[in-house]
């Protein structure tokens, strides 16, 4: 889909007197202010920077430790992949690859029954010293990530298929990966990773000295003996914002962080992609500023003064407001993309509260999805009921959906031995012989307002039943420290998604029940675990999809997150740029790809 740019009208030049001109009459104050204001919008449709509203700070500019999405987008213009997925036709492309990777299954060798994976990387990228982007920094990259005391749990279950890289002694571009096993998406997670310069983040050459096979068979135990490994997981777990301690091989380099107030990136006049042909390194905004106002509601004011010129994860009631506000759509081009993605509930296993699904699938049936779907998000969501996008042919539509119904949420407590037995309207139950409330809290980021009307739907819905909801706000960097060290009950939040097929291992396998893995409600169950190493190494696609179902089926049976809908991207661009190109891809669109017409 294409975002048509339309040219503003109306522009006013200011009256120029020369010679016998006769003087115009007195401006009025209204009518002066209004000459600023047109002549402030003539200059910024030749502004060839870009502004990008973000509600909160990100949590980290370390394409390795950082967890927000927010951070990621920011990222993808400071670093390379040696893969990208194309926002148009969602297939995997060179980025800084010089070709497809040759990808082989191996019959022979200390590696038959695996495969490999050939990758030369472009002879003229180039890190910001004028250094050449080489193997070497590749294999640091995963090294870095296999690190178990780096804070990379989420992204280590991608990488546990290299088991060695082997570098050309001809060609310092040029590496093999080696895998045992056959992983159904080693292509995607070798190609489409942030490669980082080893001699910024490792200066002291600290994960030269473990080797990735040692990495491979080393816990977090054994790690944490290892004296070069924790010097350098300290260093590189620390947040460093500067020029010196940012930096990629992207178009942009990182110039100033003003925590609450913005982001700044410039683009490199002496990047070493400015004439590559290459679709994938097109980089056009001469500075990219991420804006950070907390009130979404001050933020479309601030775009109206044409001081921001993207909106995203816009609240749908006020898209809603937008698309029929043609002040407003005289300056921005509106779009609402369906997106890889999906809000959810999720549930601490480990509070002994929580551990009976009855009690899961009762909180479930008082979540009015449709509700939520029709209200919250003005109908620009679907429902879903699991972690694959109903977009993906691995969905597995067969399942029922929990149905909003409150009197079978009412039955599954009594089952699960929910009474109020002092009769003070709060259900109680005797857990390892305490007598424990049902009142649970339910956490979510500061200036969500859509997460915060969930949260109050379902306090509502709870009260009626003897469930005590209490509601509590964080800021976005708190809230996902929270979730990271388990420190909630309930949690209202998002899954960003690509089109690829899913690594349920990330999330939903009980090894990433640990610090630093994804598994933060601490879902365990033996079933699922060995469903999902089958599909890391089943190929064949009718089998794998097989499991997937049953997967999904076990987990909808669990209900260890409450899944409610997948939205739609609702943003707003500045017409000055030319055509936009939206895509499912989040957050919709490229700032890079975004050129003054």
């Amino acid at each position: 889909m294409n975002i048509r740019k339309k040219t503003i009208l109306g522009l006013l030049g200011l009256s120029l007197c020369f010679g016998s001109c006769q003087p115009s009459s007195p401006q009025t104050n209204g009518e002066a202010a209004q000459e600023v204001k047109e002549s402030q919008s003539s200059n910024k449709m030749k502004d060839p920077s870009v502004t990008v509203w973000e509600l909160d700070d990100p949590d980290g500019l370390n394409p390795i430790t950082s967890q927000g999405a927010a951070a990621t987008y920011i990222q993808n213009n400071i670093f390379s992949r040696l893969l990208e997925f194309h926002p148009e036709d969602l297939k995997l492309v060179p980025q800084l690859a010089l070709k497809m990777p040759e990808v082989r299954e191996l019959e022979e060798g200390p590696y038959a029954g695996g495969m490999s994976l050939h990758f030369e990387i472009r002879p003229d990228a180039k890190w910001d010293n004028g250094q050449a982007v080489t193997a070497y920094d590749y294999l640091f990259t995963v090294k870095a990530i296999k690190n178990p005391l780096v804070e990379s749990g989420s992204r280590r279950p991608y990488y546990e298929f290299i088991d060695s890289i082997y570098i050309s002694p001809n060609n310092e571009r040029e590496f093999t990966i080696f895998s045992k096993q056959r992983y159904f998406i080693a292509e995607e997670s070798a190609g489409d990773m942030h490669i980082m310069p080893e001699y910024v983040y490792d200066p002291e050459g600290l994960m030269k000295k473990v080797s990735l096979a040692e990495l491979n068979q080393m816990d977090y135990e054994a790690a944490n003996k290892n004296a070069n490994l924790q010097r350098f997981a300290q260093s590189f777990n620390s947040p460093k914002f500067s020029k010196e301690t940012v930096v990629g091989s992207g178009p942009y380099r990182f110039v100033e962080w003003s925590n609450g107030q913005h982001i700044i990136l410039e683009r490199k006049d002496n990047w070493w992609a400015n004439n590559a042909k290459n679709p994938m390194l097109v980089a056009y905004p001469s500075k990219i500023i991420h804006k950070v106002v907390n009130d979404p509601n001050t933020a479309i004011t601030v775009a109206r003064n044409e001081e921001i010129d993207v909106l995203h994860n816009i609240k749908p009631v006020k898209f809603k407001a937008l698309k029929e506000d043609q002040e407003f759509q005289n300056l921005f081009e509106l779009s609402s993309p369906p997106v890889f993605g999906y809000y959810y509930i999720g549930i601490n296993l480990r509070n002994p509260k929580l551990k009976d699904k009855k009690l899961r699938q009762a909180l479930s049936h008082i979540v009015n999805r449709q509700e939520i779907i029709d209200v919250l998000f003005e109908g620009l969501a679907t429902e879903t009921v699991g972690p694959i996008n109903p977009q993906k042919d691995h969905y597995n539509d067969q399942i029922k959906p929990f149905s909003y119904d409150p009197e079978r949420a009412k039955e599954l407590l009594t089952e699960a031995g929910w009474t109020d037995s002092d009769n003070d309207g709060i259900l109680d139950k005797r857990i390892n012989g305490k007598l424990e409330k049902l009142s649970l809290e339910f956490k979510y980021n500061q200036g969500n307002d859509i997460r915060k009307n969930i949260g109050l739907l379902l306090q509502g819905e709870a009260r009626t039943l003897g469930i005590e909801i209490k509601i509590k706000s964080a800021d976005f960097p708190v809230f996902v420290k929270d979730i990271q060290n388990r420190d909630f009950e309930l949690i209202c939040s998002a899954w960003a998604q690509g089109p690829n097929l899913d690594e349920l291992k990330q999330a939903w396998h009980s090894s990433s029940d640990r610090n630093g893995g994804s598994n933060r409600i601490g879902f365990r169950n033996e079933e699922c675990d060995r469903i999902i190493d089958s599909i890391r190494i089943t190929l064949d696609p009718q089998k794998r999809k097989e499991l997937y179902f049953r997967a999904q089926a076990i987990i909808h049976e669990e209900q260890p997150y409450l899944f409610l809908c997948v939205p739609s991207s609702c943003f707003a661009i500045h017409k000055r740029f030319a055509d936009i190109e939206t895509s499912p891809l989040r957050p919709g669109y490229r700032v890079s790809d975004f050129q003054l017409k």
